[in-house]
């Protein structure tokens, strides 16, 4: 296969998972929604970030290590799982409280979107699989960096246009009259993602 087929392969097979909705989308369309258009930016930047290592892990076989040593692996799965649940729990629990600063004063926005993604188990399952399955070890050097390339330019073009879109004003008011109910289904959901991710081995 070319090169050129191949990076079409990997965009392919990359797309679909970009864009279905997961934590990654959850957190960054509310980031948008209830905070700034600045904070949202930061949090799309970290998962692209993030998603820019889990796919130069996976397609330069540094993934090995955490092949031959499971342990690592589980205790990363778990601390990762307790991260996201946390994330999932105080929002639930503070959905009527107002804001008191705006979220990118507290320097954690690109953090949130760099756990987002490293806890993201879609995310993982793609790098895993699907991308070492899409680019074989025998493809050259410069076709795999290529490939991450890609990966973190589509990547930053979706993630970052979610975050333009939900900033809107309109949906910043939207988002206002409906608070209280999105920020405890969000936070649910962000809640079950991290057990389920920090239980099933």
């Amino acid at each position: 296969m070319s090169p050129a087929a191949t990076l079409g392969t990997v965009l392919l097979a990359y797309l679909p998972a970009a864009i279905s909705p997961g934590p990654n989308f959850i957190l960054i369309a509310h980031t948008a929604a209830a905070g700034t258009r600045k904070a949202a930016l930061a949090v799309a930047l970290g998962v692209v970030a993030a998603g820019g290592l889990l796919a130069a892990v996976a397609v330069f076989g540094l993934g090995t290590v955490l092949a031959h040593h499971p342990w690592l692996a589980t205790a990363l799965r778990i601390i990762c799982g307790a991260y996201l649940a946390w994330l999932g729990l105080r929002l639930w629990l503070t959905a009527r409280t107002p804001e008191s600063a705006p979220p990118e004063a507290r320097g954690n926005a690109f953090r949130r979107g760099v756990v987002s993604n490293l806890t993201n188990p879609k995310a993982a399952a793609f790098f895993g699989s699907v991308l070492t399955a899409t680019l074989p070890p025998t493809e050259p050097t410069a076709v795999k960096a290529a490939a991450v390339a890609l990966i973190v330019v589509a990547s930053a073009a979706w993630h970052l246009g979610v975050a333009l879109l939900f900033s809107s004003p309109a949906t910043q008011r939207w988002y206002a009259r409906a608070k209280p109910a999105l920020n405890r289904v969000v936070g649910t959901i962000l809640a079950v993602l991290g057990v389920t991710l920090a239980l099933t081995p």
